[in-house]
């Protein structure tokens, strides 16, 4: 078997839908399928003597492509990635998460799953970088633009680079393949406008031999790519029972298993209609298996469920990422937004920079103060709107001792605070913009609920 490896270079800003509709808010990819290099191969599809072989057999499987970072490849972040609200410091793998006693579990708090992203295999996290665009189509008649048919598009920015692989089996000839994904140019959506171009170069050509072993107990699977599982009868299923023959359901620990699904309608360009809607288990899931025999690991290794040419079906058998109970995600400047610096010369540049970064700073402040408002509005329904108030008249015109004179009015006079309320509160005041929106956050929901009472 060999394993062909790309580097797809976005030469303009690329559009990825997650789906085939035309209308509403749609969201991005996040990630290039490998139905994408499938379809630029398929394209020549009378070239190939074998082509039953090649595009129907699963002989041939196009991978996905993600982030490619420092030369390395990324996976999605996986969903048993837990952290404390408010609090993304430490991480936590559910799995392990599950095996805590009561005291350990209850010291956690409440977890938050991480569902953004991609990591490295060294936990270096990284982010797709995008951009929006606003656009009309054209009367042709007035040439202005045409009444009604304002669109957007949500690209990922050109300059990215991508990995993927295409596996193959023996006796198959690779050289056609490759000479044909070289010379695409073209992914996505829109590619007769502003989006689409591309350059794709091979890097490698190697040989692989499967890694047969088993049997396996206390099997962690990471789900690579997306799975597409088919019941006995050939039907779709999201039944676990079928990541495998013979895989009894109790052997799947669910209390362990962390996943998401979707379902999706494939648009079929050479038949120019729609496919019939595939319901999948999405990227990044994780499955804990209490036993595997060795037959079973083989076929897991060889690929789960259909559509393997479309590069669904891959996971990975305990991943170093998934093996560690509390660890730290580090920041990758090259590809994460939030480190990434503008190369600003003129006087205008660095005021809209600044002014972007303080408005997104607030924003993330508000998002925060929302989060801890419904978390905790239930410890502080007695409060009154007026203590609220006289908290944010604290944080706008104290100095800077807000903090010291916040805690003095809650912890004394005849309306002060339990010891509960105070700590938690305590704990809340990160900063002054936040005690402050905070302040008029609860204010608020403690106004509506004297307003309910008194009706």
């Amino acid at each position: 078997m060999k394993k062909l490896t790309f580097r797809v270079t976005f030469l303009s800003d690329i559009v990825l839908p997650a789906t085939s509709n035309t209308e509403g808010n749609i969201e991005p990819l996040d990630f290039i399928p490998g139905s994408n290099f499938l379809g630029m191969v398929a394209k020549n599809y009378d070239q190939f003597t074998n082509a039953f072989e090649v595009f129907h057999s699963g002989a041939v499987r196009f991978g996905d492509a993600t982030l490619e970072v420092a030369g390395k490849p990324t996976y999605k972040v996986p969903l048993s990635f837990m952290h404390k609200k408010l609090d993304d410091s430490i991480f936590y793998n559910s799995h392990y998460v599950a095996e805590m006693n009561k005291d350990e579990r209850e010291k956690l708090g409440q977890l938050k799953q991480k569902r953004e992203g991609y990591i490295t295999d060294d936990l270096h996290i990284n982010y797709p970088n995008y951009t929006y665009a606003q656009k009309s189509a054209y009367d042709t008649t007035n040439r202005t633009s045409k009444d009604g048919s304002m669109y957007g598009y949500k690209a990922i920015v050109s300059g990215t680079s991508w990995l993927f692989d295409v596996t193959v089996k023996e006796g198959i000839d690779v050289s056609e393949i490759q000479k044909i994904l070289e010379s695409s140019t073209q992914l996505g959506k829109s590619k007769s406008a502003q989006y689409g171009k591309i350059k794709i170069e091979c890097l490698n050509v190697s040989e692989v031999h499967p890694n047969v072993s088993g049997p396996l107990q206390n099997v962690i699977l990471y789900v690579k790519s997306r799975l597409a599982l088919i019941d006995a009868d050939g039907h779709p299923t999201l039944d676990l029972r079928y990541l495998c023959d013979g895989l009894d359901t109790n052997a799947i620990d669910l209390s362990k298993t962390q996943i998401r699904t979707t379902s999706f309608t494939p648009y079929n360009g050479a038949r120019q209609t729609k496919d019939y809607e595939r319901v999948c288990i999405n990227k990044g899931s994780v499955i804990f298996i209490n036993e595997l025999t060795a037959q079973q690991v083989t076929q897991i290794q060889s690929g789960i469920g259909a559509f393997l040419s479309d590069g669904f079906g891959e996971v990975l058998l305990n991943p170093s990422f998934l093996m560690q109970k509390e660890f730290t995600l580090k920041s990758s400047p090259q590809t994460d937004p939030k480190n990434k610096q503008a190369n600003l010369t003129t006087p205008l540049g660095k005021f809209l920079n600044s002014r972007h970064a303080h408005l997104k700073e607030r924003l993330d402040i508000a998002k925060n103060v929302d989060t801890w408002a419904e978390d905790h509005k239930s410890l502080f329904r007695n409060i009154k709107p007026s203590q609220w108030g006289n908290i944010r008249a604290l944080c706008t015109g104290s100095p800077d001792d807000y903090h010291t004179q916040i805690i003095d009015y809650i912890s004394s006079g005849t309306k002060k605070w339990d010891p509960k309320q105070v700590e938690t509160f305590k704990k809340a005041m990160q900063s002054r913009t936040f005690t402050k929106l905070l302040s008029i956050k609860m204010g608020k929901i403690a106004q509506k609920k004297g307003e309910k009472d008194a009706n």
